[in-house]
């Protein structure tokens, strides 16, 4: 299997995104770097103005994307995240574009219960580093973190642009 940097697969996420919402009337700019949060700063056919954080992974399988603590605050209306998995570009990406709010609330809870509530098998409680998971698909682990209809909720999500207009 071919080796892709981790920079070209964050790239190509972005454009894929930014080339959903251009075909769907949208005027979109990616900041190439230049804004600390945000991927796409786009504005809809309404003319709201929308920030997207992008978070892309390349394999076909994959069930988490790895975001930090800092993604636990900070929502707001006007700020979505999408997720791409770009599929190993056998077929067509799949993305999730979901409510930054969301994606703080679900974070905070997951982490509060995965470090205040859960121990390790030595009894201690695991220490937090700052890493957190956005999952796609429940595991073992995720099924005691997340919402028990978490596929159907997150189902919403899936391709649907519509939620930016």
């Amino acid at each position: 299997m071919k080796k892709y940097s981790k920079q070209n697969i964050g790239n190509a996420g972005e454009y894929y995104i930014a080339s959903r919402l251009s075909a769907e009337n949208f005027i979109v700019t990616i900041t190439l770097g230049r804004a600390e949060r945000y991927d796409i700063l786009t504005i809809n056919p309404k003319g709201k103005t929308i920030k997207i954080s992008v978070k892309s992974r390349f394999d076909l399988n994959i069930k988490r994307f790895p975001l930090s603590n800092k993604d636990e605050k900070g929502g707001s209306d006007d700020f979505y995240y999408a997720f791409v998995r770009l599929n190993e570009f056998k077929k067509e990406p799949d993305f999730w574009i979901v409510p930054s709010k969301v994606v703080n609330k679900i974070l905070f809870e997951s982490s509060n219960i995965y470090f205040n509530k859960k121990l390790r098998r030595d009894g201690k409680k695991y220490k937090d580093v700052g890493l957190r998971n956005f999952w796609l698909e429940m595991t073992k682990t995720s099924k005691e973190l997340y919402p028990e209809n978490w596929k159907i909720f997150l189902k919403k999500y899936y391709k649907n642009i519509r939620q930016l207009k």
